[in-house]
């Protein structure tokens, strides 16, 4: 059974396509790094980990991608 936020992740993928984006990595750095700025107050010690964790691993994913 697939968890039912990352159904979400595949609905959002799928409208996406649909929409003809080219939306990728760095857009979605970019867009999450916007986010937490203006969200920051209302998280907590621990969001902002993970969060940053995961921004972490999509600009690890972007560099590795620009560097190949």
């Amino acid at each position: 059974m697939t968890h039912p936020i990352i159904g979400l992740f595949e609905q959002r993928a799928a409208l996406l396509n649909l929409q003809g984006s080219d939306k990728g990595l760095e857009d979605a750095i970019a867009d999450l790094a916007v986010w937490m700025g203006l969200a920051t107050d209302h998280l907590s010690e621990d969001d902002l980990a993970v969060l940053g964790g995961i921004g972490g691993l999509l600009y690890r994913e972007g560099l590795r991608r620009r560097q190949a």
